[in-house]
Parts: structure tokens; sequence; C-alpha cells
């Protein structure tokens, strides 16, 4: 279970790291190991069984076993707690105040977690205000269902949920603009949205802000963020509230230029204009034709499918 060989070839003198063993099941009683390499070991009774890592600074908790693919990334990282990051510290220096507590979900042979995990590892100890929890899935099944955790990896940063193996880089950009408190919605379902999972973006729109996030994913680049975002906007788009501020955020667009000339982008714009809009918007469609032939047939299919809708309210 524990490879005492495996562990003294990675393994500096663990002097001032602490290991606290929470009501250890009999695999994690293997890692009272970790005495004889300099860790101060220290076994607890509680209700729930994990492992903490510590330094005096920084703390790791392990709601998990760390065996076979996790094994080594656990022994790396103590091996940080006592050398530090090194050359990396400076490139995953978090450079704002507050907390923030990250969950990465894993599961037992998962491929990927292991980098995963690692990662996250180092940007706490470059960054002692993350706080990094790793949570066996298969035996805290009852954070899973509570975090929506449907495979693994699954790293959960406030309200941010990322699935499947991302890089130190990209983690360490998802923690910063959570921490930092940086505007990153639209980024957000523009990822969630390739992804396929759109009804946890249809989920997280509860104000009127997230909404405009989601209305500015049609000037993104990702073909299939856009098409994601304007079935959510149509089924939205029924609230009379909802509509008004979904029109008028496009309409605005439209009128700014604000994307950038994209013709594929414009012609979604005016799709979802077409879907939802009224006679007042008569008028700025017609404008836009002078864009070009690609534009016009898309204004033209907007306009018609307005009029037929204007048509249908005044019969009925």
């Amino acid at each position: 279970m524990f490879d005492v060989k495996k562990a003294e070839k990675i393994l500096p003198n663990l002097e001032g790291v602490k290991v606290k063993i929470v009501n250890p099941t009999k695999e994690m009683k293997e890692f009272e190991k970790l005495r004889d390499f300099g860790a101060d070991v220290e076994i607890v009774n509680d209700s729930n069984s994990y492992i903490t890592l510590s330094n005096g600074e920084v703390e790791i908790v392990y709601m998990a076993v760390p065996i076979q693919m996790e094994f080594e990334p656990f022994l790396r990282t103590l091996a940080y707690l006592v050398e530090g990051v090194q050359d990396l510290k400076r490139d995953l220096k978090i450079e704002c105040k507050g907390e923030l507590e990250v969950k990465v979900f894993i599961a037992p042979i998962c491929p990927h977690c292991a980098q995963v995990v690692e990662a996250l590892n180092k940007i706490a100890i470059a960054n002692p205000n993350v706080k990094v929890k790793v949570i066996d899935v298969t035996l805290y099944p009852e954070l899973g269902e509570k975090y929506g955790v449907t495979s693994a990896p699954t790293v959960v940063v406030g309200d941010v949920k990322l699935v499947g193996e991302y890089s130190t880089e990209e983690l360490l950009s998802w923690i910063r603009k959570v921490l930092c408190g940086e505007n990153y919605k639209t980024e957000y379902y523009v990822t969630l949205l390739k992804e396929g999972r759109i009804d946890e973006v249809k989920a997280d729109i509860d104000s009127d802000e997230k909404l405009l996030a989601l209305v500015n994913v049609l000037e993104k680049p990702e073909i299939m963020a856009r098409v994601g975002a304007i079935m959510i906007l149509e089924e939205i788009c029924s609230d009379p509230k909802k509509l008004k501020i979904v029109k008028d955020r496009l309409v605005e667009m439209l009128e700014r230029g604000e994307t950038k000339e994209d013709n594929t982008i414009i012609q979604d714009v005016i799709y979802l204009l077409g879907k939802i809009g009224d006679k007042n918007d008569l008028k700025l469609l017609e404008k836009l034709k002078e864009k070009g032939e690609d534009i016009r047939d898309a204004v033209e299919e907007a306009i018609e499918e307005i009029m037929d809708r204007l048509e249908g309210w005044t019969s009925n």
C-alpha cells in the first residue's frame, strides 16, 4: 500500500510538516510511515476520515486515500511543502487578497485526476490563501451529489465548476478570476456551453447581470457556445421583463458594431432578434441590409419571422 522505496526516492526530510490522520481507515493508517521521513504524524478520532497536510502556513485536506495514481503526486506535494514550488512559485502567485476554498472531486483509477490534484496543490502552496480539498466522490457521494458531480475530475472554484483535465495555467486563471472578483461569467458560460452543459447555464441565470453575461456570449467566436446561448435565450425570453433586457442588449450590439464586423456573429444576433423581436425592431433590421448580401438574407428572414408572428397575434 505505502511504497517505502518510492517514498525514499521522492521525499526530502519532512521536518516541519504535520500530517494529521483523522478517523483513519486501514488504508490511511499506512501513512503513519511518514514519521520515518521526519513528519509529525498525529492520529485523531472524528466522525469523518481524512488526512491533512500542513507546513504551518499551508493546509491541504485529503478526503481520500492517496494511493495508486494519486500516490506519487501526494508524495511530491509533501516535498513541495518542504521545498516550495521553486521556480514555479512566481508564475503561480496570485496578487489579490481574500481566501478561497477549491474542491477537487476525484475517483479511483481516474486517468486525469492526479495531474489536476497536483496542479491545484502547487497553486495552494504558492498561495496560502487558496485552500485545496481533495474529495474521493466514491467515499463521499453525498458531497458529489451536493455539487452535481457526474464525472472526475471535477474542480469547484466558488460558483465555477470545471469538469475534466485542465492545465495548471487554466486552473490558476480560473482561481485568480474568482478570488480577485473579476467579471468572468461570460467566459464561464462559453466554457459550459462548449461542453454541452446547457442545463447548468439555465440554472445559473438568476439575475439581470448574469442574463446579460449570457447575451454577451453571442459576441464570442465559439460557434457551439453561441448556438447554446441562442437556445437558452429563446426560452428565457418568454418572460416579458427578461425579453426587454435581452432585446435592448441585442439592439445595442448591432447599433454599436460590437460584433466587430464578424458576419457570422452578426447573423446570429439578427437570427435571435427575429425570434424575439417585434414591430419596433423592423426599422433597425432594415438598416442592416446595407452590410452585405449574407447579412441581407439574415435580415429578410428575421423580418419575415417577426411579420408572421405579428400577423398571428392580429388574427388571434
